[in-house]
């Protein structure tokens, strides 16, 4: 029988606003009452403090000792990944992101498995562990905060000034809390009528957009379909005293490159005979966010010339663009950068082409922080770790290391596995093409 792997918990050293874990004190207890070990590598900066750990049963290290199966939220700095170890991180690589083969390599060059979150999906293809959900509620809470502060510099009031950005509370209870108030000052007050009525569109269904939605939910939003839009705003004058949302389903965001319609088979086949539909109804929008997944593969939601053209019109209303996903250059073109929460916005002008800093410009402002989960490190670690603490079990308990051939570990692990005993994976093969 196999030893068990003694279980290790990364500190976070790639940002230095990071402060969740990968594993609460508490699911530290559960592994230990199940004679797993466990190290901690000790942090000033985690939400939880080493001595939660301590009391759970955690061995407290300044640098991790004897752990097989480190586990941690983003991945370690290259120099510091230790030979023939199993990493469970996001490594961002699995779509060859260039600023991460250092990583990678590094990997396979010691010998490391690598066990990659993004991977770790159902028979359908579907993520099962993300921090999806708190990136949407962190997410649409700071578009909101910062395009209350935009619409204040324009000298619009608003009351999304009474919120506060994502990282300056403790708890999603206390963002709640706000966001409640907020919907009593839109029943009471309602909204200026330049930005009346107040319209969030959304792009995309899965944990992102559902997390968009749960802290929307607070503000009690009417949902529109996009059909019924031009219907809706002949009759604006009377929509003050609400928010309403859209969220765009594909046959709405996409149509054949000769404007004919969506075909659900032929866009799955070949995605480049489709454009974005969006230049239908992104003039009436107040807001957009963009909670999709994107690739090289896919057309773009939002381009340069689309909001060059619509902008011209007298009643183009947008103002802001959540862009959760942040693809640089991506899905939404002008997302130029990603953003942090020191400087977490920049404003595009598209008559100019130009960037600005900051939301005091004329023109769109977007929001592309990166580590949106981060601003909520408690709630967020929490629904983490109760995604990931059995298949750390489950690894550590049977001694696994050559994870892919191993029966007893559940098969979305196996197929999560990037890199093992320094070769990549059967199904990432294509990443040696980025490797130097």
């Amino acid at each position: 029988m196999r030893k068990s792997l003694i279980v290790g918990i990364l500190k976070e050293s790639r940002n230095h606003r990071e402060r969740r874990a990968p594993l609460t004190p508490s699911d530290v207890k559960w592994l230990v009452d199940r004679k797993i070990e466990v190290e901690v590598e000790s942090s000033p900066r985690r939400i939880f403090k080493d001595e939660d750990y301590r009391r759970s049963g955690g061995k407290i290290l300044d640098k991790l000792d004897k752990a097989a199966l480190i586990v941690g939220i983003k991945g370690p700095d290259p120099d510091k990944i230790r030979r023939n170890r199993v990493y469970m991180v996001f490594s961002h690589t699995i779509k060859g992101q260039p600023y991460n083969m250092p990583l990678l390599e590094k990997l396979l060059e010691s010998g490391a498995t690598l066990v990659d979150y993004e991977k770790i999906v159902d028979p359908h293809g579907r993520r099962i562990v993300s921090f999806g959900r708190f990136a949407g509620i962190t997410g649409i809470v700071d578009s909101l905060f910062y395009l209350g502060k935009k619409l204040k510099w324009k000298g619009i009031d608003n009351p999304f000034v009474q919120l506060k950005p994502s990282w300056e509370y403790r708890s999603l209870d206390q963002v709640k809390q706000d966001m409640r108030k907020i919907d009593k000052i839109i029943r009471r007050k309602g909204f200026d009528g330049g930005i009346s009525p107040f319209i969030i569109g959304i792009i995309g269904h899965g944990n992102v957009s559902k997390g968009v939605q749960e802290a929307l939910g607070s503000l009690n939003p009417v949902e529109i379909h996009p059909h019924d839009m031009s219907r809706f705003i002949r009759h604006q004058k009377y929509m003050h005293n609400e928010i309403y949302k859209i969220v765009f389903l594909r046959e709405e965001k996409f149509r054949t490159g000769n404007r004919k319609g969506f075909y659900f088979e032929e866009y799955i086949e070949r995605p480049d005979r489709f454009e974005s539909n969006l230049d239908k109804y992104l003039a009436h929008l107040n807001m957009l966010i963009n909670a999709s997944y994107w690739d090289k593969r896919y057309p773009r939601m939002v381009t340069k010339p689309m909001v060059k053209k619509l902008c011209r019109n007298r009643n183009f209303r947008l103002e802001f663009i959540g862009d959760i996903s942040c693809d640089i250059g991506g899905s939404i073109e002008f997302t130029h950068k990603t953003t942090t929460q020191d400087n977490p916005v920049f404003t595009y002008d598209p008559e100019k082409d130009k960037y600005t800093d900051g939301y005091k410009s004329e023109g769109i402002t977007v929001l592309a922080i990166d580590n949106l989960p981060s601003e909520l490190p408690e709630d967020s670690s929490e629904h983490f770790s109760g995604l990931i603490r059995d298949y750390v079990y489950q690894i550590a308990v049977h001694g696994a290391k050559d994870i892919t051939n191993h029966a007893a570990i559940p098969r979305e692990i196996r197929q999560a596995v990037i890199t093992q005993g320094g070769r990549l994976a059967e199904s990432c093969l294509y990443l040696k093409k980025q490797l130097s």
